[in-house]
């Protein structure tokens, strides 16, 4: 529905619609505190961050570090919003961890393994955030581990969130 600057200004709403071209031709909503087009300013706020995309990454990685509990809330807002993108990326990880376990193990080492998810769930039931972390990761970018006991650590959340698919051989 179009509605006026002026209207938008007095509702206290964000954004508006007029239904007319901007100067670059989008037909799309326009910010009310300024008048912009939201197109253009995406556009401009996509080339701004692709010529200096290892500033923006780093400045995202910091403020995640510094606002974990917000960054939690985050995620958890969006993958309740498309539980269809959440299931998809839970579907790829547990394929990756089957096809990264060698059909060698023993009944000991999926002994061994089960017990380590045990153990982290125990220490989620009791209200700490841990994770089991796999020490060289399934689906790193420039090694890829196996899904076996010894490559399995049972690590803080926050710590295992950082590290992400990274491999530190140090």
């Amino acid at each position: 529905m179009a509605i006026s600057w002026r209207e938008a200004q007095a509702q206290g709403a964000p954004r508006y619609f007029t239904g007319l071209p901007c100067k670059n031709g989008h037909v799309a909503e326009r910010y009310a505190a300024n008048k912009t087009c939201c197109e253009c300013a995406n556009a401009t706020a996509n080339s701004t961050k692709a010529k200096n995309r290892s500033k923006y990454t780093a400045s995202s990685v910091a403020w995640g570090r510094a606002h974990p509990d917000k960054l939690a809330e985050y995620q958890r807002r969006r993958n309740k919003l498309r539980p269809d993108q959440r299931n998809l990326w839970t579907a790829n990880y547990r394929s990756a961890k089957d096809s990264r376990q060698p059909n060698w193990l023993t009944n000991v080492d999926l002994l061994e393994m089960e017990s380590v998810y045990a153990y982290c769930a125990a220490l989620r039931k009791i209200g700490l955030d841990y994770h089991v972390d796999h020490i060289v990761p399934l689906r790193g970018r420039t090694v890829s581990g196996l899904h076996v006991p010894w490559n399995l650590q049972v690590i803080p959340g926050s710590l295992n969130m950082s590290k992400s698919n990274r491999f530190d051989a140090a």
